[in-house]
């Protein structure tokens, strides 16, 4: 089991924009994860809508790659029990406005790729905050 690390560009205004400001405000060079088990990648996705699995060229150059400890088959379970559930963009707000409220059946990348692997406080992790733990 492996977590992907997106550390590449971002296509369109609109997609850039939100890399930038996942960045800056996660502080952090990464942008998006994906928990990697036999060769598919799970994670929450604000492209794809929500939580999924699929295929994705991690020999790109835009991905660091680090193994990871822990269940695979639990973590599978994980993502197979919340397929199709929505991308949480309220959850990803929370790192600038922490007011904000954990909204129940969404999910954000590195929350779900947390939660899957049984982090304690999933809804505060980051992709940086992974990177600092597993690499």
């Amino acid at each position: 089991m492996q977590i992907a690390f997106y550390k590449g560009p971002a296509k369109g205004l609109t997609n850039k924009l939100g890399r930038l400001l996942v960045c800056i405000g996660t502080r952090s060079k990464y942008s998006h994860c994906e928990l990697v088990i036999q060769g598919v990648c799970y994670s929450a996705s604000a492209r794809d809508g929500g939580v999924r699995g699929k295929v994705i060229d991690l020999a790109s150059g835009h991905w660091d790659v680090v193994d990871v400890p822990g269940d695979e088959a639990a973590a599978l379970a994980w993502f197979q029990r919340h397929q199709g559930d929505r991308y949480d963009w309220m959850g990803v707000l929370r790192f600038a406005l922490p007011f904000l409220r954990q909204r129940p059946g969404k999910w954000f990348c590195s929350e779900a790729v947390a939660e899957a692997l049984g982090v304690a406080d999933s809804a505060g992790v980051t992709p940086g905050d992974l990177w600092e733990v597993y690499a």
